[in-house]
């Protein structure tokens, strides 16, 4: 979905070019006078434009291609003046005309000159905006645009990193491995109680966090989970919704993920995990070594998260607890000889141990778990679960120490 270049624009390979103007003559934008050198036409386009008073903020004017300019040219009016107020609700109404001038004539990728920051929106709030705006169309590819060259080693990192727990809700760990030029350092942690795809997103969250100032960063996962939520636009939409919805899930490292992606110049890139990359190896022998290390940290989030999950059911099961303290005085005249009797409602106890077999209570809503086999089974894992127990009413799944097999032992034995 995301991109960054600085490749001269007479040579960017794209279907559209947005360029930052004003409202207003005087001293053009920098985006103006950057797409004015390599185009000629442009200058001209944008002072008629001006003169006929056609430039208005948050409404797009284009310039189509000409004989001398295959790319499509979309003036975008941000503010009235160079001095002005760039108003979130004019860059918001802005960011969507270039969405939908996108999408109505077909283009495929759609380049982004850097916008003038003053007073107003400051440089992370345009970029938020333009990605929240863009994530409901995440085919549509996006050039951001920069001032240093591609070729210059300053200021490029390159982050690998790897996450992994021994089951839901056991140890895990993270490693993650950070290169600038000739140099480079290790991060890991170990935690007590974690998920998998926590820790693969921890990683990628801690590596960030550990520049110091603004970079362009490669950053390598081997989690799909990680590089899809972002190459396809689902974090920015879940974040745009403000994380409303049940697929919103690990929102508290998303958050900080999502701070840290709008300060760099980030793109995240899927490998392939035990494929022979060194260091991505080397992050998984981190996260490994992590695991077993003491003292093991706490998973404030995983913690937080399961609590909530906790006390929901319980919440649920107090109205009809209290319900007998509730109920109303005898009345001092006789009852009737035949009354009639309401429907005593039933409520469901979650169980308190970990349930073993079907027919075993869920631990959230209570319901008898079915047995089932899976499908398929994770390629190159240590172990896999031969069956696993299923709630039919709240969908929650569990694994089960009895039918973990061992990948190791089960070739042995055959």
């Amino acid at each position: 979905m995301l991109r960054f270049s600085s490749t001269a624009l007479t040579q960017l390979p794209t279907d559209a070019l947005v360029v930052d103007v004003d409202c207003v003559g005087g001293e053009p934008t920098a985006a103006l006078r950057r797409c004015s050198a390599a185009f000629s036409d442009v200058a001209g386009a944008y002072e008629r434009s001006f003169r006929a008073g056609d430039l208005r903020p948050g409404e797009l004017l284009v310039l189509p291609p000409t004989s001398d300019r295959s790319t499509t040219i979309f003036l975008a009016p941000s503010r009235v003046h160079p001095q002005g107020e760039l108003r979130p609700e004019d860059f918001k109404r802005l960011s969507k005309s270039i969405l939908e001038e996108t999408l109505r004539r077909g283009f495929h990728s759609l380049a982004l000159l850097p916008f003038h920051v003053g007073r107003g929106l400051d440089e992370i709030e345009i970029r938020r905006q333009l990605l929240y705006s863009f994530a409901r169309s995440p085919e549509l590819e996006l050039i951001c645009l920069s001032e240093t060259c591609d070729s210059d080693a300053v200021g490029r990192v390159s982050i690998f990193t790897d996450g992994g727990a021994e089951k839901e809700g056991g140890k895990g760990g993270y490693g993650v491995v950070l290169r600038f030029g000739d140099h480079h350092k290790e991060l890991s942690c170990g935690f007590q109680q974690t998920t998998v795809e926590r820790m693969e997103l921890m990683a990628a969250v801690v590596g960030l966090e550990a520049l110091k100032r603004r970079c362009r960063v490669r950053l390598h996962s081997d989690s799909r989970y990680v590089v899809d939520s972002v190459n396809t636009g689902l974090l920015f939409r879940h974040a745009s919704r403000q994380w409303k919805g049940k697929k919103s899930r690990l929102v508290d490292l998303w958050e900080r993920f999502l701070d840290q992606y709008l300060k760099h110049d980030v793109e995240v890139i899927w490998i392939k995990g035990h494929s022979g990359i060194e260091d991505n190896d080397r992050c998984d022998q981190l996260a490994g070594e992590a695991r077993q290390a003491m003292p093991l940290a706490v998973d404030e989030g995983y913690q937080c998260k399961r609590a909530k999950r906790k006390a929901k059911p319980a919440a649920q099961a107090a109205p009809a607890q209290a319900a007998p303290a509730q109920a109303a005085p005898a009345p001092a005249a006789p009852a009737p000889a035949a009354p009639v009797e309401s429907p005593t409602p039933v409520t469901r106890v979650p169980s308190a141990g970990k349930p073993k077999k079907a027919g075993d209570p869920c631990r959230a809503c209570g319901h008898a778990l079915e047995k089932r086999i899976p499908k398929r089974h994770k390629a190159n894992a240590a172990y896999h679960f031969a069956w696993y127990l299923f709630c039919t009413n709240c969908k929650r799944f569990y694994h089960v120490e009895e039918a973990k097999v061992d990948v190791a032992e089960s070739h042995k034995t055959s």
